[in-house]
């Protein structure tokens, strides 16, 4: 599909890092919302913006992003509606994902909210969903487009390895899906650098900016990923890893870009993991071997370029028909 029209384009930061990719689609994006700076640059083309202003000019807009299916559906919808705009919703993981295994209550409320509420929404065209991932995208039984994400190649740092550390980036890592207390066990017996918000890790910090998050990237040994089941086997801190040529020891998962033996090594537990942990802290050329394939492997199946032209493609298609529904 021919290139259109630049767009404005209202949404809301609830994902620094996914919107920081999303800015390179073009266009002119108003952001609700604080911006993590040290988590990312702010975009050329985005703009803070606050709930009154948006409200005001919402005529104005050509399309509106959301990326919580509760709060920013009940925000933005109404006006969207009124003004006849597409309201496009992106899904971020599964719907069993945060606190649905622990209460049998909040498993009802989701299962009721997405059937009464979100797929009648979907099926008449009000509503157009993004899923992140196929793997996002398998429990929720709703009709959508589903685009892969994008990481820019050409931003990450080249590999190294100088560092004998694994390396772990992510917030709030004591959480239900994440296998917290194996990762302390790991780094009782190899070295890890634990990158983000968790203040119940000693010495853990976030980066202090984007060049010091691409600097870890480049010169730790190699990433180690231990999301589990119902969280993707792969997030944007991992793909991100891959990118920038690190190998990837990661807990065996269905939605895993890890190949074992070619991109990386796929473990079931702490004594596999420390194992190849130990094989790849003393092989630095063995590590560079791996990371060239994971870098390929981000290359070949989650390209920026990609990700930009499909969401133009869906961007294009829905302009000037915000209530005829999408094709899947």
């Amino acid at each position: 599909m021919g290139n259109i029209r630049s767009l404005n384009i209202l949404t809301v930061n609830r994902h620094t890092g996914y919107l920081y990719n999303l800015s390179r689609i073009g266009h002119h994006w108003l952001v609700l919302g604080e911006w993590e700076r040290l988590n990312r640059p702010l975009p050329a083309n985005f703009e803070l913006v606050d709930w009154a202003r948006a409200r005001r000019n919402f005529h104005k807009f050509d399309a509106v992003v959301g990326h919580d299916i509760r709060r920013d559906l009940a925000m933005f919808l109404p006006y969207c509606l009124r003004y006849r705009k597409p309201y496009f919703q992106v899904i971020h993981g599964r719907r069993a994902r945060g606190g649905f295994s622990r209460s049998s209550l909040r498993r009802f409320l989701k299962q009721l909210y997405s059937g009464l509420v979100l797929r009648p929404l979907v099926d008449l065209g009000f509503v157009r969903v993004v899923f992140i991932s196929p793997y996002a995208r398998s429990d929720w039984g709703l009709n959508g487009t589903t685009i892969d994400q994008g990481v820019p190649l050409n931003e990450m740092g080249s590999y190294e390895g100088t560092e004998a550390s694994l390396l772990v980036v992510g917030n709030t890592l004591h959480r239900e899906h994440f296998a917290f207390d194996e990762m302390m066990q790991i780094r009782a017996q190899v070295p890890v650098r634990i990158v983000g918000v968790n203040p119940s890790i000693p010495g853990c910090r976030p980066s202090k900016n984007w060049d010091e998050l691409r600097s870890l990237y480049s010169l730790n040994r190699a990433y180690l990923n231990l999301t589990r089941e119902p969280e993707a086997g792969h997030n944007l801190a991992l793909l991100e890893a891959m990118a920038s040529g690190m190998p990837v020891i990661s807990l065996k998962h269905p939605s895993t870009p890890i190949r074992n033996g070619e991109n990386g090594f796929l473990v079931e537990d702490v004594p596999e993991a420390v194992e190849r942990a130990k094989q790849l802290l003393a092989d630095r050329e063995l590590a560079r071997s791996l990371g060239r394939c994971a870098r390929e492997t981000v290359e070949r199946e989650f390209s920026l370029n990609v990700f930009c032209e499909r969401w133009n493609e869906l961007l294009a298609r829905s302009i000037g028909s915000s209530l005829t529904p999408d094709a899947p």
